[in-house]
């Protein structure tokens, strides 16, 4: 009986410090990421044919977009912080506008996605024109993989 008490109270310990550790992780989220990873996954329910999900996820990855933006303008978001985000984010940090960066930031961020779905193998290899994807179904097909191994369900 004392071993099982002592068991519950140290999963009890352990669980509230897992929790404590993903939350901790939440806090350190970088808004970049978050912004392009939506992006992409917004793509991939929208060639899967999730509208629902495409526009969940584009909102996500627009309000990250701004925060993050607005962030690195007004320095709340650390220089080496702002560095840590995709590449393709750091490429469009230029325009007349916080909402024209993120649409630029969704334009690349979008036909990469595109790409990975109809113009790459499944290794990410450029394909011949000829080879590219046609087929709707196999076009859904491969989107809803990429949704799923990219964890896009995720992303809150």
């Amino acid at each position: 009986m004392l071993i099982r008490i002592a068991a519950i109270f140290l999963t009890t310990i352990i669980s509230i410090n897992i929790h404590s550790t993903v939350y901790a992780k939440d806090e350190e989220t970088n808004l970049g990421r978050l912004m392009w990873s939506a992006f992409s996954c917004a793509t991939y329910a929208e060639l899967s044919g999730s509208k629902d999900e495409q526009a969940r996820l584009f909102l996500i990855g627009y309000n990250a977009g701004k925060a993050f933006l607005e962030g690195v303008k007004n320095g709340t978001i650390s220089e080496a912080q702002a560095q840590k985000a995709p590449i393709g984010v750091l490429m469009n940090l230029g325009g007349p506008s916080i909402d024209f960066m993120v649409g630029a930031i969704f334009k690349s961020s979008s036909n990469n996605a595109y790409d990975s779905v109809v113009k790459k193998n499944e290794y990410g290899v450029l394909l011949e024109p000829s080879k590219w994807v046609t087929d709707d179904k196999l076009k859904n097909a491969r989107a809803e993989n990429k949704y799923h191994n990219s964890n896009c369900e995720l992303i809150q």
